[in-house]
């Protein structure tokens, strides 16, 4: 992905009154971005602020529909005076999904026919992979676009030299490993994800969102269909094993033209682990302490590679977890699309 940011950079050297205080103003159009000071959420724009003059400060915008405007700007003296034109977002690589209903969750009728597909060994011994998941119900999306593609390495590789974000912490000198700019970024935190995702001009998907994505409106148990094939998605979990490039496995492609949304790496959501309405199961982890993960992942023990790998399956994580099996994708509503440059 690569977009154009025009940036028109003035430095106006102020000589009476108050302007000799040191200043730097961000400026953009359209206006109301979000600004950001050395990763630091600071305000809006228009945005003023004191200055210190010799100090280089890394400037980001980011407003929903548009690409992230980023600047590394140097103070010297008297106003300095950033303006960023945003350009709209590419929807080119994105899935649309329609407005409407679809089931969402799992069955006492699908979790025995997930027993009787996969076994029961595992299952019997880690039954919060179906009660979290109950009751199944039907829910209204409005309509919305997703990533086709987990974000990959090569992406995330241009947000942090743009932003200068912290790098994933098996990447050497802030570059991801030699050969795998297609692989999913992981080692990526739900805030690193966020934080993503809102410089791309986009946000992380809810839950509810990513499962009709993956599902599609027929209730299917992974993005294909019923019946578990495991040449259609990466849940191979041997040893020398691994992520492979995203878009491996078009056969287990999802209804709205998804890639891996089984398996590869766990994706996280925007949604706050809880219980879906009129779930009887309890656990102290419901409440606004951990994030949804969705998917499944490569690596996991016996069954439990294709029971993460199904529709309805729900991981959790805290906002600042970091997993060698978790990535993520974006996702925009369609009523959320910038209309104007």
């Amino acid at each position: 992905m690569r977009f154009l940011i025009t940036f028109l950079f003035v430095i106006v050297l102020a000589t009476t009154g108050c302007e000799k205080i040191p200043t730097i103003e961000i400026i953009s159009a359209p206006v109301g971005a979000t600004v950001f000071i050395d990763g630091v959420e600071v305000g809006t724009t228009p945005y003023k602020r004191e200055a210190t003059p010799g100090t280089t400060y890394q400037v980001t915008v980011s407003l929903l529909g548009y690409r992230a405007g980023t600047a590394k700007l140097t103070h010297e003296e008297g106003k300095l005076l950033q303006s960023f034109q945003l350009e709209k977002i590419s929807l080119s690589d994105m899935a649309s999904v329609s407005v409407g209903k679809f089931v969402m969750g799992t069955s006492d009728e699908e979790e025995q026919l997930v027993i009787r597909q996969l076994g029961g060994g595992e299952i019997v011994e880690h039954p919060q992979w179906f009660l979290s998941e109950k009751p199944q119900r039907e829910v209204h999306v409005d309509a919305f676009y997703i990533d086709k593609f987990e974000v990959t390495n090569a992406e995330y590789q241009e947000f942090i030299d743009a932003t200068g974000h912290v790098a994933p912490r098996h990447w050497e000198n802030r570059k991801h490993p030699e050969g795998e700019g297609a692989f999913p970024v992981v080692y990526v935190s739900w805030k690193d994800a966020n934080a993503y995702c809102r410089w791309a001009g986009k946000r992380l998907p809810t839950e509810i969102e990513w499962e009709k994505a993956a599902r599609g409106t027929d209730a299917r148990i992974w993005p294909w269909g019923n019946v578990f094939d495991i040449t259609r998605c990466n849940v191979e979990s041997w040893e020398g094993s691994g992520p492979k490039p995203v878009g491996s496995y078009p056969q287990g492609v999802s209804p709205y033209g998804a890639y891996d949304m089984a398996g590869n790496v766990w994706e996280w959501t925007d949604s706050w682990y809880d219980a879906y309405p009129g779930n009887t199961f309890t656990t102290t982890e419901f409440g606004q302490k951990f994030r949804v993960l969705r998917g499944g992942s490569w690596y996991h023990y016996d069954s439990l590679g294709p029971i993460g790998a199904r529709t309805p399956s729900r991981d959790r994580g805290t906002e600042d977890h970091i997993s060698y099996v978790a990535g993520f994708r974006c996702a925009i509503g369609q009523n959320e699309v910038a209309v104007v440059q």
